[in-house]
């Protein structure tokens, strides 16, 4: 797999972050200004930011192998994820339980559970869309509008939706050519799956997320030997961009 891009800041015990769909490390600068105290290692997914192009044919599971490789590398027992960030941070906390010891997911994402309806049909769109432009503003436009409602929080914030627009605006959305994303989303996560996962794990939903976000932080609370839920007041699908004054007293309680 091709090597991951890493951004740091601070000084600390490591924490590893993983970054939602069409995002990259970039955005968790202003998180972790409000938790000192740690090494904050974002990882750029594959695909993302400044690591290379997913490559057609890697599984779940192979993405966490090397996510697991990193986090033992820098010593990263704590990691952090959001929306399609938890779903690779699920599969590395259930494949490799002796890595993570702490485990923060915010709106999380199990695989194989039943799909926002509207976000798989935004999917679609937005693959018929690659093939008639390629890259372009056009799908920042259709990825950013609502429904679904991934990004409809941050328009109670103008400054940050301006920014992640061009976040999205540098994603390359080469995984919609080869279908690659595809291969990579196949997996699913049995409960048997999740039961693995040994990790102290504190779960954050918007209050204004969309329902099948509410549901799987629902299922984690139940499943996962160790788990707590908090509901985060007035965000919606990105909490931790959304509302991070709010959150980041229950993140640096929960990584102590």
């Amino acid at each position: 797999m091709t090597d991951l891009h890493i951004r740091t800041h601070g000084t600390g015990p490591a924490v590893l972050w993983i970054h939602g769909y069409t995002m990259d490390s970039s955005t968790w600068r202003p998180l972790w200004d409000l938790l000192p105290g740690h090494r904050h290692l974002g990882v750029d997914l594959p695909g993302h930011g400044a690591s290379g192009p997913l490559a057609y044919g890697t599984t779940l599971p192979a993405l966490a192998a090397r996510l697991a490789e990193l986090a033992d590398d820098e010593d990263a027992v704590r990691v952090v994820a959001l929306s399609f960030g938890s779903l690779a941070a699920l599969q590395l906390a259930a494949d490799h339980p002796d890595s993570v010891e702490r485990l923060v997911l915010a709106a999380p994402t199990v695989a194989g559970a039943p799909p926002d309806l509207h976000a798989a049909r935004r999917y679609r769109e937005l693959e018929l869309l690659y093939r008639m432009t390629g890259r372009s503003e056009a799908m920042t436009d259709l990825w950013m509008t609502s429904p679904p409602d991934i990004f409809r929080g941050t328009e109670r914030h103008p400054a940050l939706r301006a920014e992640l627009r061009t976040v999205v605006n540098r994603h390359r959305w080469t995984e919609l050519a080869d279908g690659a994303m595809t291969f990579l989303t196949a997996h699913r996560h049995t409960d048997t799956d999740l039961g693995r996962i040994t990790a102290r794990t504190l779960v954050l939903v918007g209050d204004d997320d969309m329902p099948q976000f509410t549901a799987n932080g629902q299922r984690l609370r139940e499943v996962l030997p160790d788990c707590r839920l908090e509901t985060v007041p007035e965000a919606g699908h990105l909490p931790l961009l959304e509302r991070p004054g709010d959150v980041a007293p229950l993140l640096a309680a929960h990584l102590a």
